[in-house]
Parts: C-alpha cells; sequence; structure tokens
C-alpha cells in the first residue's frame, strides 16, 4: 500500500512537472496508428516516443531524484530557522506577559509584546537561556538565523530560484539590519516597540519559508 502511494505521488509531481510533454506523447501515440500510411508521421510519432523514453530515464528521474536528495538535506536547516525566528516570539512573549494566538501573531501583538520589555529588564527566561540581557539575546538569535541561512545557499545551484529569493530576503530583511546597528551602538529606547514593525515583517518571511519546509517534508 505504502509502495502504490509512493507511485501515485511520484506519477502526480511528473504530470504537474511535465504535463506537456505527456500531452505531446500522446498526440504521437494518437498519430501514429492514424497516420500509419504516411512514413513521415510514423516516424515523427516513434521519433518523440523514443526521446521521451530517454527524456524521463536520463534527464527527469535523475533530476527528481537529486531534487529530493537535496530537500531532505534542506528540511533540517528550514527546520531550525523556523525555530530560532519562533524563540524570539516566545521569549518575548512569555517575558512580555501578554497574551496572544502564537500561531497567527499580528503586528499590533507584537507592538504590544515588544512595549512591555525594556533593554535592561530581566527574566526568568533570559535567566534560563543564558543572556545578560534582551540585545545579547537578539543578536545570538539573528547570527544563528544568518548562519543557517547561509548553509542553505551553499546548494545554491540545486534550488528553486523563488526559494533563492524567499531565503535572501529574509537575509536582508529590516530587523537582522537594526539588530546590527544595535551590536554597534547601545539602545537608548525604553523598550523593544521600535522593533515591533521589522519583526512582524521577518515573522511573516519566516511563515513564507515554513510553505517550503512544509513542501519539502511531504517530498521526502
Amino acid at each position: 500500500m505504502k509502495l502504490l502511494k509512493e507511485i501515485l505521488k511520484e506519477i502526480g509531481v511528473f504530470l504537474r512537472q511535465c504535463w506537456f510533454l505527456v500531452l505531446l506523447l500522446a498526440v504521437a501515440l494518437a498519430a501514429y496508428p492514424v497516420e500509419r500510411n504516411s512514413e513521415f508521421w510514423v516516424w515523427v510519432s516513434l521519433s518523440y516516443v523514443t526521446s521521451f523514453i530517454f527524456y524521463v530515464l536520463t534527464i527527469y528521474l535523475p533530476d527528481r531524484k537529486n531534487r529530493k536528495n537535496i530537500h531532505r538535506v534542506l528540511v533540517p536547516y528550514l527546520q531550525k530557522v523556523v525555530n530560532d525566528a519562533r524563540s524570539v516570539s516566545y521569549s518575548f512573549l512569555a517575558a512580555s506577559g501578554a497574551s496572544a494566538d502564537v500561531s497567527n501573531l499580528s503586528v499590533d501583538d507584537f507592538h504590544e509584546i515588544f512595549k512591555r520589555i525594556k533593554p535592561s529588564d530581566r527574566s526568568t527566561r533570559l535567566d534560563f537561556l543564558g543572556f545578560v540581557n534582551w540585545q545579547d539575546y537578539l543578536l545570538q538569535q539573528k547570527g544563528q538565523v544568518v548562519r543557517t541561512l547561509d548553509r542553505i545557499l551553499t546548494y545554491e545551484h540545486y534550488l528553486e530560484t523563488d526559494f533563492i529569493l524567499q531565503v535572501e530576503t529574509l537575509q536582508n530583511c529590516g530587523l537582522f539590519e537594526i539588530v546590527d546597528y544595535m551590536e554597534k551602538k547601545p539602545v537608548e529606547h525604553e523598550d523593544f516597540s521600535f522593533l515591533s514593525s521589522a519583526y512582524y515583517e521577518c515573522y511573516l518571511l519566516v511563515r513564507k519559508l515554513e510553505t517550503y519546509l512544509q513542501k519539502y517534508m511531504a517530498d521526502t
């Protein structure tokens, strides 16, 4: 049963990616008996069928295998990016005492959460994580996310252009630029509400990457 599901899944993937080639194959097979008296159409039909089989065996199947293998490599990296980004939300939410739906946070939720925390504040969560202040924590999390994204881009040659664009957009998001600036200059704000819009942008970008994570997990 599992093998049958896998076969049907692969057929579905093939049809989505190569539907036009399959359509031409159907036309070629249909033309063969209809135009049997025409030597030209007979050879055209047979040539296309041969080319189709050659494409599937030498191009499509090896490429499909490579994509599945690269997806297996990417899944733990994408999971780490998602987890590291989410942990900031959870840590700030826990420290702020605010209430929000963690599965669907809005920009107003982030503003409410971040405005309740001052750069100099301490919390049990922060002590547990082993950081002196929130600024160091943000720098650490940002560094982890960027390093993981860099690891993902080492496989750029095998990745879809849309996926690469999403990764690079996250790498260059406004939140990371602000955190880099914070590393050079101490925070002068009374609270972290100035980060809410930038973090919400980052949050949305991570959710887009999460759709690729779910896709790649299903593919493997």
